[in-house]
């Protein structure tokens, strides 16, 4: 469900029933705030959720999670990060017991996350950490462009530190993997971004870009397609290419929500699970307002489902 405070609960009120059809959804968090938030936004009958295991497409079901009270929407609230981390903790439960088949997840709120405790700067971090996984990308995706970031969550002035050869090939590695395990595309082409303005212009502009011709050309040694590093102020108004990598988020993220801002899907690569959430964050000016789209949700569990059936076919 997110941050309880957030708009992740209206989200899910607003989608679910477009989620209920082929498979079933099953909502972890808290249904006080959904109840809460059904009274405030809507009229009519509010959706029937049943217990785990008791629904069918169609029929969503819920998984209570410990009651956070009166929630203040739109507020940072250590409560409430506590909540949200507690609802991916159970989801995760879920995950590796079986009981579900991906998770899907609504914003977390990283001050109220953080004023918890919780020692992750977002669900990237979060679940990466709990499922292992050591090589692990942030993709982002608008219906055909995909981009993958180098780096995620960190300030801009660590970036060149951070960009490094075997950073670049394993981005890379990790994209190409998922673009043929997870969306079926045979020998995938990926284009490479460059750190600074034009590339670099030849080293007019920093050398950043050395480190990032390395890791393509490290790709290009285990027979990756992968070209550049371009200049991304020219790379993105065509989509030519199977996917994308980035070298910071910024760089990465505003082509991709510029495309298609309300269908933005967040996408993490290199989990043994399958993993996807909402493109944009928890719209604490919005929360408790009935003013929060929930394109991006259905359009995140879609590709969830979508990735689920690609591996139940190829799974030998």
């Amino acid at each position: 469900m997110g941050d309880p405070a957030g708009i992740g609960g209206e989200l899910i009120l607003k989608a679910v029933e477009r989620l209920a059809q082929s498979s079933i959804p099953v909502v972890v968090g808290d249904l006080s705030v959904l109840e809460r938030l059904w009274s405030l936004l809507f009229q009519g009958g509010a959706p029937a959720f049943r217990p785990l295991h008791e629904g069918s497409p169609g029929s969503p079901e819920l998984v209570q999670v410990s009651s956070i009270g009166d929630v203040r929407f739109g507020m940072s609230d250590a409560s409430c990060g506590k909540a949200s981390y507690d609802y991916i903790m159970e989801a995760l439960k879920l995950l590796f017991a079986g009981e579900v088949a991906a998770v899907v997840t609504c914003p977390i709120n990283k001050k109220s996350i953080r004023a918890a405790g919780a020692p992750f700067v977002g669900h990237t971090e979060m679940l990466a950490h709990y499922g292992g996984a050591a090589d692990y990308v942030m993709m982002m995706a608008a219906g055909p462009l995909r981009v993958s970031l180098a780096t995620i969550h960190v300030p801009l002035r660590q970036v060149p530190v951070l960009i490094t050869a075997e950073r670049v090939f394993k981005t890379i590695a990790v994209t190409a993997r998922s673009l043929e395990g997870d969306f079926g595309i045979p020998a995938p082409r990926i284009k490479v971004c460059g750190v600074n303005p034009h590339a670099g212009e030849q080293g007019v502009m920093g050398d950043e870009e050395e480190a990032v011709r390395e890791g393509i050309d490290w790709a290009r040694q285990n027979n990756i397609r992968a070209e550049g590093p371009f200049s991304a102020d020219s790379l993105f108004h065509k989509v030519d290419s199977d996917a994308y990598v980035a070298m910071y988020h910024d760089q990465g993220l505003i082509p991709v929500k510029t495309r298609a801002f309300a269908r933005t899907v967040n996408i993490t690569l290199g989990l043994p699970f399958v993993r996807t959430s909402v493109g944009h964050g928890t719209g604490l000016d919005i929360a408790g307002k009935g003013e929060a789209d929930p394109s991006s949700l259905i359009e995140a569990y879609r590709v969830a489902e979508a990735i689920c059936a690609f591996r139940s076919r190829i799974a030998p």
